[in-house]
């Protein structure tokens, strides 16, 4: 039962391996609840701990470690006969641990070491809380540059230099980035990307061929419209631009948690 949960910092910790095999899951579903939980950043932050494990190739792999109040909130969603027996386990071994800590630390502390203790305490929680203060900060700068994005309007620079960057998380050819927002800009807003660019381009090709008879190669007429320039003719390109930045932003989230 005890090696359910262990000691870190002066407090009972599990961790999404533990919890994985105990409750005879897949780790990554494992990680997947966690982050569907749901649950505010400032409780995220003081109950969930990013951590790395080694695998039997020794490579480093994600893990996830938890407080007590963090895996009685990731536990609420598991059901069943076995996984109540699990849940009761569990708690009777934060609570052993938790009474093993207590009597590990009343013993060594007489009334002239505990005010210092005490104090020690205090300025350890300051500074826990000082710095639990300045991630929330940094996850809220984070959110409102993501919103500035959003409503910003954009210029062709800055979503090209995000294309890129979407690019660099996916390993994702930009062909294929471009198409999937096109495809996105026509289910969700009517607006076909690709069919006005083909416009634009045969009609510069149908003037070059009337005029001396002959047609631009494929590669020229594409440098000459490319979807950019069509998309800020036609007043679109924040909705392009939107779209690309809800699917950076999930890159991101699914590069960090998996």
């Amino acid at each position: 039962m005890n090696k359910l949960v262990f000691i870190e910092n002066g407090r009972g910790i599990t961790d999404s391996l533990i919890v994985a095999e105990t409750f005879i899951k897949n780790h990554g579903d494992v990680l997947r609840d966690m982050r569907n939980l749901g649950c505010s950043d400032e409780f995220r932050l003081s109950n969930f701990a990013e951590s790395s494990y080694s695998n039997q190739q020794g490579r480093q792999m994600p893990k996830v470690d938890m407080t007590r109040d963090g895996f009685t909130n990731l536990l609420m969603g598991y059901t069943g006969k076995e996984a109540g027996q699990f849940k009761e386990d569990y708690i009777k071994a934060f609570n052993v641990l938790e009474q093993s800590l207590l009597q590990q630390m009343q013993p060594q502390l007489t009334t002239m070491e505990m005010v210092p203790f005490l104090a020690n305490q205090a300025v350890q929680k300051e500074k826990e809380d000082a710095q639990r203060d300045q991630e929330l900060k940094a996850l809220k700068s984070g959110f409102e540059t993501i919103t500035d994005k959003l409503t910003a309007v954009p210029d062709a620079a800055k979503v090209v230099d995000l294309i890129n960057e979407y690019s660099r998380w996916t390993r994702m050819g930009h062909n294929k980035i471009y198409n999937r927002i096109y495809d996105t800009m026509k289910d969700q807003h009517g607006i076909n990307v690709l069919e006005r660019v083909q416009r634009e381009r045969d009609k510069i090709n149908a003037e070059r061929i009337k005029s001396n008879g002959r047609s631009y190669a494929e590669s020229t007429l594409k440098k000459m419209v490319n979807g950019i320039d069509v998309m800020v003719r036609m007043g679109v390109l924040d909705k392009f631009h939107s779209i690309l930045v809800g699917m950076l932003a999930k890159a991101k989230s699914e590069r960090i948690f998996n």
